[in-house]
This record gives structure tokens, C-alpha cells and sequence, in this order.
């Protein structure tokens, strides 16, 4: 009787066990942490400014080149940028970065956080080029970068070169591409967590011809909108507009293409039914004949393209030109423009935006954007952060800034996209195998 009884107790526990295992490779983890990456904004080089546009004054702030890596408010909310990459905890709200060489040129960017790829479409390599590529890692270890260089000759090949951890490496585009006119950079990260700015800078002598920051497209797509395109007019004649354009691989590409402006749509000549070669930068006249405004350019093609338009323009009696990336189709998100004034420039066929204006002092103004074509709003100077709560699909939208200094574009993308990943769970199997 005894030996039946302890037979029943190690069998009651044999089960209990194994049910206890079921148990745990069946269950699944309910336990997540969400956080927004940081993202990273650019550096000055010499004789170069920059303020960065933050939502408070409490938004942690470090910067790369340094032993710490501890994060500290801001103190700020318009920070003034430094010889040193900043990296900036800003969660959903996306810093806009306004660079400059003060008299002479400046550009705005959209600070992103590190992604797997950078296509960078604008620049020069020729004998005007005052130019940069610069490569920020702002990670812990040592990190491996390809460049993959496009000119009007072809693709130059591949480089690969290293950038050590916390620190960034700076290239003239004279050096990577030399004579070239017409260039594009694919930057791909084979480690480390890399951010690529492009600064093109053009002089020739000591005569200044302009210059501008170049946002970047993390990808080629066979349809791309670039939005927020200024046209300027002076003593009536109309400043001009290139279209610079890359098919890459080995298949060429036919192109069609639609400019929208305020009074309506129209298919460019020389450009509508274009056949592009591939793996050749080209560049195209985009001519308007329209009065003074600001128009949109959607290119689609059977292939995936990359492209850019460099627009000829005037501030201050100053001439300065600006280069216009593709932006993505506008999804809700929040943008910090503190002192910056831009004007808000949105585009697409039935445009349904609602837009929230934050102010320092917590006060909130409403906007609706409705309409088709290209639609326009001034911020003013006061505004801290601009919230797309809602927007319709097919939509698109960019930043224009001015200052004496020059004109700038930036791209309404958000920066850093909001990340999950698992809370490890407790397991017996981890003590027991």
C-alpha cells in the first residue's frame, strides 16, 4: 500500500511538471518597452553656424567626441550646434536644423535617426566644389561604411572606410568623386550606427556661388514627389530649375512626369516619356513659365529611380540656390521649429491636413488645410512645435526657411519612428534544462 501511494505522489509530480513546461513554451510574453531612438543632427565645420529646433528646454542632449555618454537637458530650446555631432533623445517630436556660413549660404535638415541606407542626390566634385560628405557614428564601437559614388561617366565603384566609435570623418567631395559635375552617394552601414550629411558649397576663387544642406531618401522608388519647390522671378525673368536624376542599376528607366502648382497640373516638356540610362547621373531642364509660387514634381518610372531639383534662388537681393529631395507620403507626426518661421508648404490631389501650432507657453492654435494642388501657411516665429493630427493619404509636405544668409528645405519625415521590443520573462527551463 505504501509503494502504491508513493507511486500515485511521483507520478502526480511527473505530470505537474510537464505540464508546467507545456505551459511555458506555449505562453507567449505580454511585457513590451517602447522608446523613440535618438536621432542625430549634423556638424559645423569651419566658419559654419547651426541652431537646432527643440520642443522644451528639457530635451536630453550629448554629444559625439566625448569619454561620456550621458545624455543632459538641453537648456535650450533653439541649441546652437557645435564641431561635434549632436545626439538628441527627442522622442516623436523631430528636430529641424537650420546651417549656415553666415553672407554666404544655408540650408535646413530634417534630423534623422541612423539608418540602414542614405541616398544622397546634389553636389559637385568639379573645380567650384567646396563640398562635404560626413560620416557621424554614434555608436560604441568602430564602424564600417560604404560609399557607392555615381557621376556622369558611371559608377565609380565602392569605398569602404571606417569611422571610430562616438566620433565623426569628413570627405570633400573633390576627393571622392574629382571633376565630376554631377554626382549621387549611397552611403550603406555595414556597423555602427551612421548618419550621412551632405553639405554642397560652390565658390570659385573668392567669389561665393551659393550653397545648401542635401536631405537625404533612406531608398530608390519607382514613384517619388518632391514638394515644396520655390520659384522665384527677378526683373522678369524667371530664376531657373534642374532636374538631377539616377537610375541605378543595369536596366534603364522610362519617366513620366507631373509639376502641380496653384493653378493646376501640367506634364514638363523634355522630361514627360524621358528615357533614363542606367546607372548614368543626368541632369534635366525643369522650365516654368508660371509667375512666382511654389510647385510640386511627381516622377514615376518602371524602374527605381533617385532624383533632386536644384533651384536657382534670391534672398535679399543675394543669390543662393536650394536643393529639393523627395518626401514621403505625410503620416501624423510632430516636427520642433522654434525661431526657425518656416513656411509650411503641402501638396496632393484632395488635401485634408489638420495641424496643431504648439506655443511656449502650452497655448495650442488649430489649423485646416483643405484644398487641392500646392497649399501654403507662414508659421510664425513665436511657434515652437508643428503636430500633423490627421492627413489625407497621397498627401506630402515640406518646410521652406529663409534668412539673409540663404534659403533651406526641409522634408516633413518624421526622425525616429517609435520601437517595441520584449521584456524577458523569468523561465525554470533557464535553471533547469
Amino acid at each position: 500500500m505504501i509503494i502504491n501511494r508513493n507511486t500515485k505522489l511521483i507520478a502526480a509530480f511527473i505530470a505537474l511538471a510537464l505540464y508546467a513546461n507545456l505551459a511555458s513554451f506555449t505562453g507567449k510574453s505580454s511585457s513590451y518597452t517602447e522608446s523613440y531612438p535618438a536621432v542625430i543632427c549634423p556638424v559645423n565645420g569651419d566658419g559654419e553656424s547651426s541652431f537646432i529646433s527643440l520642443e522644451s528646454t528639457k530635451v536630453p542632449v550629448r554629444k559625439s567626441g566625448t569619454s561620456t555618454m550621458e545624455f543632459k537637458d538641453a537648456g535650450n530650446s533653439r541649441l546652437a550646434g557645435s564641431t561635434q555631432a549632436l545626439i538628441i533623445n527627442s522622442e516623436e517630436a523631430t528636430p529641424i536644423t537650420w546651417q549656415a556660413r553666415s553672407g554666404v549660404w544655408a540650408g535646413a535638415l530634417t534630423c534623422i535617426t541612423p539608418v540602414t541606407s542614405q541616398w544622397f542626390v546634389g553636389g559637385t566634385a568639379d573645380v567650384t566644389s567646396k563640398g562635404k560628405l560626413t560620416l557621424v557614428n554614434s555608436g560604441l564601437g568602430r564602424a564600417i561604411v560604404s560609399l557607392t559614388i555615381y557621376t556622369e561617366k558611371g559608377i565609380q565603384g565602392e569605398q569602404s572606410v571606417g569611422v571610430r566609435a562616438n566620433s565623426f570623418k569628413s570627405f570633400s567631395l573633390a576627393s571622392l568623386a574629382p571633376g565630376a559635375s554631377k554626382i549621387a552617394i549611397h552611403i550603406t552601414p555595414q556597423s555602427g550606427r551612421v548618419n550621412g550629411f551632405l553639405i554642397d558649397e560652390r565658390g570659385r576663387g573668392l567669389r561665393s556661388l551659393g550653397g545648401d544642406t542635401v536631405n537625404s531618401v533612406e531608398s530608390a522608388a519607382k514613384e517619388i514627389v518632391i514638394a515644396g519647390i520655390p520659384h522665384t522671378v527677378s526683373r522678369n525673368k524667371a530664376l531657373g530649375h534642374t532636374l538631377r536624376i539616377l537610375v541605378p542599376g543595369e536596366v534603364p528607366a522610362t519617366l513620366s512626369a507631373t509639376l502641380t502648382t496653384s493653378d493646376g497640373t501640367f506634364a514638363p516638356a523634355g522630361i514627360d516619356g524621358k528615357n533614363i540610362p542606367a546607372g548614368t547621373v543626368i541632369e534635366l531642364p525643369l522650365n516654368l513659365v508660371s509667375g512666382t509660387g511654389k510647385f510640386a514634381l511627381t516622377l514615376k518610372a518602371d524602374r527605381p529611380i533617385v532624383a533632386s531639383v536644384r533651384s536657382q534662388t534670391l534672398v535679399g537681393g543675394k543669390s543662393d540656390f536650394l536643393w529639393n529631395t523627395p518626401v514621403p507620403e505625410l503620416v501624423p507626426s510632430r516636427y520642433s521649429v522654434t525661431g526657425a518661421a518656416p513656411l509650411l508648404v503641402v501638396t496632393g490631389e484632395k488635401i485634408s491636413v489638420d495641424i496643431e501650432l504648439g506655443s511656449p507657453k502650452g497655448k495650442v492654435r488649430k489649423i485646416e488645410l483643405r484644398g487641392s494642388g500646392v497649399l501654403t501657411q507662414q508659421i510664425g516665429e513665436k511657434v515652437r512645435t508643428i503636430t500633423v493630427t490627421s492627413t489625407s493619404s497621397k498627401t506630402y509636405g515640406a518646410l521652406l526657411i529663409s534668412s539673409q544668409s540663404g534659403y533651406g528645405f526641409a522634408p516633413l519625415t518624421p526622425g525616429s519612428i517609435l520601437t517595441k521590443s520584449s521584456i524577458p520573462s523569468s523561465n525554470i527551463r533557464v535553471l533547469i534544462p
